[in-house]
């Protein structure tokens, strides 16, 4: 399943990138040489699960998520964007909750469709902070790997320099406990400095 989110990935990228790299070209050579950078922070909350190999998700439960980011404008449809964020992630399994604590460093491209409108995708990695498996009054820590990675990609709508909001959807590549993790993400993001 990992090969196929690769690969549409990369066809994804690469289509826009011979879309725009002919008719951008014009427009690069005319806009200043200066580059935008943004730092933002965002928070939000998120649709968290697990997906086993040939089995569909399974346990969807509510998380969240916080950090800060960092965008810098290569040119005026292209910028480059990493993130440190903390992200609570997991399932219901068994009728019981499993709670992921994660850092995660997502690295992303982000292609502006419209000065306002762009499309993301890239890779991150993930530290496992801590875990814990609740079932009514009982509380286990289960033996999980304590790393992760995987690709992303979303939607943003916003100002850069003010006010965004993002969908995102993350597709785990490692099993962290016999499952993959998946997370949906919406976010909302503050400009706190640009320059």
């Amino acid at each position: 399943m990992h090969k196929l989110y690769l690969l549409l990935f990369t066809g994804l990228f690469t289509g826009l990138f011979l879309l725009y790299s002919t008719t951008m070209m014009a427009q690069e050579q005319a806009s200043s040489s200066a580059k935008r950078k943004y730092t933002s922070i965002k928070i939000g909350p998120s649709l968290t699960a697990l997906s086993p190999k040939g089995e569909p998700w399974f346990g969807g439960q509510i998380g969240a998520h916080a950090g800060i980011s960092y965008l810098t404008m290569e040119n005026d449809w292209l910028g480059i964007q990493l993130e440190a964020q903390y992200s609570l992630q997991g399932a219901k399994i068994n009728r019981g909750h499993l709670l992921l604590h994660y850092l995660n460093v997502p690295v992303l491209a982000k292609v502006f469709l419209a000065p306002n409108v762009s499309l993301q995708g890239g890779a991150y990695a993930g530290l496992l902070l801590s875990e814990r498996y609740e079932f009514e009054s009982y509380s286990s820590r289960p033996n999980m790997k304590g790393a992760d990675h995987g690709l992303l990609y979303g939607l943003t709508y916003g100002d850069e320099a003010g006010l965004t909001f993002s969908l995102r959807h993350q597709v785990g590549l490692v099993k962290v406990i016999h499952a993959k993790n998946q997370v949906f993400q919406l976010s909302l993001s503050y400009c706190i400095s640009s320059k």
